[in-house]
């Protein structure tokens, strides 16, 4: 073999040696700060993927620092960290890309929340009442359906009402009321949306008259027109069909 092989081989040998101490020494870093063995692997195996990835180092240290207490303290209750992380995958993916904070309903956010379900509502009542009028006109003239004050009146409490129902048991929102009460509170909203969408029928006609089929097509094809510049102007929480987004 010649000297130059034997260099090559000498310089191959060595950096496999640093990189075998560098792995030994980044493994025992966990092994003397009060882990158990299992936590301090898990934390090992967390830092070798979490470096792999784009997050900057101060920031992966400091992750690394706050789990390591967090650890401590839940290890005297006997937790593991896969109990409280789940695996090493989940912890680096959930670490890359934390979830949401939960938005609280602020009053700006009700206000647009409400507008944009009050308008699903009104699209909703103005196609049903004139596929009722194509279907049957003769029973639909006779008061099988609602005039247009009652659905603009019925379509604006359901869409106030809206925000509050989906909020009372959103995940993650810290609740006031237990949930017996929320529970009772959403029967209580809904029961004053069944009583307006009922009495709408008994406004009287001269203020709620029966605007016909093209009329209520128009409506809510102007209120499509209105869902989607809100979708695309504003933030929806709590909205018809796109559920709790916080």
């Amino acid at each position: 073999m010649s000297e130059e092989d034997n260099r090559k081989r000498n310089a191959k040998a060595k950096q496999h040696q640093h990189h075998s101490n560098t792995k030994i020494a980044e493994r025992e870093q966990f092994d003397h700060v009060g882990l158990t063995k299992r936590n301090a692997e898990y934390m090992y195996k967390f830092k070798q993927e979490l470096s792999e990835t784009k997050l900057e180092p101060e920031k992966q240290a400091t992750k690394i620092s706050e789990m390591v207490d967090e650890l401590k303290k839940a290890q005297k209750r006997g937790v593991t960290a896969k109990n409280l992380y789940g695996t090493v995958t989940q912890k680096v993916e959930l670490t890359i890309h934390p979830p949401k904070k939960p938005q609280k309903l602020t009053p700006m956010t009700y206000v647009i929340d409400a507008t944009y379900n009050f308008l699903w509502f009104l699209v909703l009542f103005c196609f049903l009442y004139a596929a009722m009028f194509f279907i049957n006109s003769s029973q639909a003239s006779k008061g099988g359906v609602m005039g247009i004050t009652g659905i603009f009146v019925s379509s604006i409490v359901a869409g106030a009402g809206m925000p509050l129902m989906t909020n009372l048991f959103a995940p993650g929102v810290k609740h006031k009321y237990n949930g017996i009460i929320r529970a009772l509170m959403m029967v209580l909203l809904f029961a004053i949306w069944m009583l307006v969408f009922f009495g709408g029928t008994y406004i009287p006609r001269i203020i709620n008259p029966i605007t016909g089929p093209i009329v209520d097509a128009v409506i809510g094809v102007i209120g499509i027109a209105g869902i989607l510049y809100m979708r695309h102007r504003f933030p929806i929480t709590n909205g018809l069909f796109t559920g709790n987004r916080n």
